[in-house]
């Protein structure tokens, strides 16, 4: 039986959410049951062909009759293995090339609405306030430090709309924090360089993280507790776990970007600045989060 383990920690750094991780294991167990049982062979990334790809949806399609939504969901999942195994070396080709999905409407990214923003910056208030209580003044106690540091992250995230990566590799000299002012130098996909400003919230938060940040030769703005710089899985981590404290399912810091998002645009924000903001090569990407929520869609109907 083929070993997922290495896939799925890859897909857990590329900051896909717990529920991507688990579709797409799920979607690669079945091919790989699907490709036994036609081939004879255990799955390797290397004996996948573009015909072996073809085949299987047209299995899903025709024998299984599963809906688009479901067929494209196990591409997906196959699609990301391929990637994987090209970019570890395993595979010399990506087979999943040229394979279309099948034609549907797209869903609106997965975002927090404003009861479920309150609920996770309310546990982040809580748990920085008992880590101040534990403290007792002591700045260097680590009930507070690593409290206003996950503090500073989740409200830095949730308002900037930054990729986890770009997150993780923020040094000290890109925050520019002034009293009614103040931006993040962010390098983006493609070594792309931008500017995010930085509300109220954020440059209080980040001030507060700032104030007792332990000293480090390291120049990481987000430091982990044995003083390197905190990695892009750790703040995921830190993400979910948050996130759960305060009640909420299937929170990533892509969920944290979606939400910077949508409240952008509901907040009378354009679409061409908001692609500016995410940093978006291509205001087509942004369009997706022109989605309005099902409650929206009910109020508006109802206004008719």
């Amino acid at each position: 039986m083929t070993d997922f383990t290495a896939f799925t920690t890859w897909l857990q750094e590329q900051d896909r959410s717990p529920r991507t991780v688990r579709a797409y294991t799920v979607a690669l167990r079945d091919f790989a049951a699907w490709f036994t049982a036609r081939t004879g062979q255990d799955l390797a990334p290397a004996h996948i062909t573009p015909l072996d790809v073809k085949a299987y949806r047209q299995h899903l399609i025709e024998e299984r009759r599963c809906k688009p939504t479901t067929v494209n969901n196990y591409l997906a999942g196959v699609r990301a293995y391929a990637r994987w195994a090209k970019r570890t070396g395993l595979a010399e080709h990506d087979p999943t090339n040229g394979v279309k999905a099948i034609a549907q409407q797209d869903a609106a990214p997965r975002w927090l609405a404003r009861p479920e923003q309150f609920a996770l910056l309310r546990a982040i208030e809580e748990a920085v306030q008992l880590g101040e209580l534990r403290a007792k003044g002591n700045v260097t106690h680590p009930a507070l430090l690593w409290s206003r540091r996950d503090k500073a992250l989740i409200v830095l995230l949730l308002n900037t709309g930054l990729r986890l990566a770009e997150a993780a590799a923020l040094r000290l000299d890109a925050i520019e924090l002034r009293e009614r002012s103040g931006q993040v130098e962010v390098i983006g996909k493609g070594r792309k360089a931008r500017s995010v400003p930085l509300n109220r919230d954020a440059r209080q938060a980040l001030a507060a993280w700032l104030a007792v940040r332990p000293a480090s030769e390291c120049d990481a703005l987000f430091l982990s507790q044995k003083g390197g710089a905190l990695s892009a899985r750790a703040m995921a981590f830190r993400v979910t776990a948050l996130a759960e404290r305060a009640g909420l399912k299937e929170v990533s810091p892509h969920t944290l970007r979606h939400s910077f998002a949508t409240r952008f645009l509901q907040s009378g924000g354009d679409l061409a600045t908001l692609a500016s903001l995410l940093g978006h090569s291509s205001i087509a990407t942004t369009t997706r989060y022109l989605h309005p929520d099902a409650a929206r869609v009910q109020e508006m109907v109802e206004e008719l």
